[in-house]
């Protein structure tokens, strides 16, 4: 193992910085970004009551949007609302009958 020694001086400065870097974080994801507006497959698929599959198909069919980010796609929460009002719409229509 190895020891660094630094000044007071320079710890202290590298303590602003660090104190600095946290408070621009906290800004950008502070409490205001605590709930996401996007949503991921298992997310959707809990609130939509759909599988995977059928999730797959909604995005093939350009149902429901999505971005992807590598391998993982997340959507938008109020085009997967959009989508539940539609379906809620449908299953009420389909009652009615």
């Amino acid at each position: 193992m190895k020891y660094l020694i630094i000044t007071e001086a320079d710890w202290l400065s590298l303590r602003d910085e660090v104190l600095s870097l946290t408070e621009c974080c906290m800004k950008a994801f502070g409490e205001e970004s605590k709930y996401t507006d996007w949503l991921h497959n298992g997310d959707v698929c809990r609130l939509l009551g759909i599988s995977k599959r059928t999730l797959q198909h909604y995005r093939d069919t350009s149902v429901l949007p999505f971005a992807q980010i590598g391998h993982k796609c997340y959507y938008k929460r109020e085009d997967v609302e959009r989508v539940l009002c539609v379906k809620s719409d449908k299953t009420a229509n389909t009652t009615k009958r």
